[in-house]
């Protein structure tokens, strides 16, 4: 799976990395995998939950048909492949993992590889059915925002619509700008038309494609650069890492965000998690630091099975029928709840409410639950 390929994102600009456009996603799957995409963004749990009949209205069926509908996109693939001079590798990632339907809810699982890259993220958020063809064909220009050009005949046997729009007016109209409006919501991007000859009504030969600047102004830039300079070497996805940045110096100031990613850097290495996951967590604990908690729990525990104790106690105080299961949890957060270390910090975040959990031994230690 690529997310395993070692530095993905520091050998791409290096590497010929594609993935294969063939996989076939009707309207309905493609309207899906953008409401689960929505739910996975507002948790950043790949176990997504939503409520069973808010599903069926969404899809317009019924039980046993939801079931048949998820049975079939649980069996879609996306294949890639990558080749540098270090490896030659082929592999698939599921569209979804697995799912789980109950009376009151229904659990989908999606695969790592949309928490690897904002580049998959994307590929999810798709409604017109020939951009999922045209972002898998060019997806390294994509990931690294490279300007790229297409011959027009090229471009049309990419889309497989070669001889459907004959006038380059009707197939702007039908294909090239309902494709661009779907890229348009993740990226800024134009294109232009080449033609032969400098008069007006010349035939289009192909088409460029421009990636636009979202940079901050002169001063913040080189701000943030600063930054990227002090962490280059621990950052797995670099885009993703920018884009973090840039929001936390916005929203509090390039000192507050030098010194987290200081911080991050320093201490990330100790825990299970990659620098890119320390550091989103460390930045969403400031986004919620002006925000008042429902509850907050400051106190010397005796074990790490008296803080649980006391958390569960809490939680279900204010969230009642909560219980420590992954119906409510990602694996990974029970997993850490139940091997706490000293001066362990957790962070737990889904639709209904947002956890932090610092334990420190024979010290004060930290609860803290906010209702959403």
């Amino acid at each position: 799976m690529f997310y395993q390929i070692d530095n993905f994102n520091k050998r791409i600009s290096n590497a010929d990395f594609s993935f294969d456009s063939n996989t076939s996603l009707n309207k309905s799957e493609r309207a899906f995998l953008n409401y689960i995409l929505k739910h996975f963004l507002k948790t950043d749990d790949l176990k997504v939950q939503v409520p069973t009949q808010d599903l069926l209205d969404f899809l317009k069926l019924e039980i046993k048909e939801t079931k048949l509908f998820l049975e079939r996109l649980s069996k879609k693939t996306l294949p890639y492949s990558f080749y540098d001079s270090q490896d030659e590798i082929i592999g698939s990632f599921n569209l979804i993992n697995s799912y789980l339907i109950s009376e009151e809810k229904v659990y989908i699982n999606l695969p790592k590889e949309i928490k690897c890259s904002k580049a998959i993220k994307i590929l999810y958020s798709f409604s017109y059915k020939p951009t999922y063809k045209f972002y898998c064909f060019f997806i390294k220009n994509f990931i690294l925002k490279q300007n790229f050009k297409v011959k027009l005949e090229d471009f049309k046997l990419i889309l497989n619509s070669d001889t459907k729009y004959e006038r380059f007016f009707d197939f702007e109209k039908n294909v090239l700008k309902p494709l661009m409006k779907d890229l348009e919501l993740s990226y800024k991007i134009k294109y232009e038309k080449i033609k032969i000859g400098s008069n007006l009504n010349n035939k289009v030969v192909a088409i460029d494609f421009l990636f636009e600047s979202d940079a901050l102004d002169v001063t913040e830039d080189i701000k943030l650069k600063s930054i990227l300079f002090m962490i280059k070497s621990d950052i797995q996805d670099v885009a993703e890492v920018y884009s973090i940045l840039k929001d936390g110096i916005q929203n509090h100031g390039y000192e507050i965000a030098y010194k987290t990613c200081f911080k991050v850097k320093q201490l990330y290495k100790k825990s299970q998690l990659s620098f890119d996951e320390v550091l989103k967590a460390s930045f969403k604990k400031l986004d919620f630091k002006d925000v008042e908690p429902n509850i907050f729990i400051k106190k010397v525990f005796s074990s790490p099975k008296e803080l649980k104790k006391c958390f569960i106690y809490e939680l279900e105080k204010i969230k009642p029928g909560v219980i420590l299961d992954t119906s409510f949890f990602s694996e990974k957060f029970l997993q850490d709840l139940f091997l706490l270390n000293d001066d362990k910090t957790l962070y737990f975040k889904n639709s209904d409410f947002s956890i932090f959990i610092n334990w420190q031994n024979n010290k004060e230690s930290i609860i803290k639950i906010y209702l959403l």
